[in-house]
């Protein structure tokens, strides 16, 4: 039971030091902001195109399972597509 209050009582107090005063190691730099914003924007297609096709799935009296699962289709490419891109864009640099 000592190993398990330890733990926690770690876990807790490693939160609240770096709640009040983030260490660098966790800081983003200039890098980090362009690169999160090229994934996110270039991504936003995926996004974008998902919505339009539910959108005309709708007008077209689909099926409402259909529909849902072409939306959800765009936000899991929109987020693959992102973190693909990302990772991609530090690899090469951007």
């Amino acid at each position: 039971m000592d190993g398990r209050a330890s733990i926690i009582a770690s876990i807790i107090g490693r939160t609240l030091v770096e709640t009040v005063s983030p260490s660098d190691s966790r800081r983003g730099d200039v890098r980090d902001r362009d690169v999160s914003r090229f994934g996110e924007y270039a991504s936003r297609w995926c996004l974008v195109v998902g919505a339009a096709a539910a959108l005309v799935m709708a007008m077209a009296m689909a099926d409402y399972f259909w529909i849902a699962n072409v939306i959800y289709l765009g936000f899991v490419l929109w987020a693959v597509a992102g973190s693909v891109l990302k990772l991609v864009a530090y690899r090469r640099g951007l």
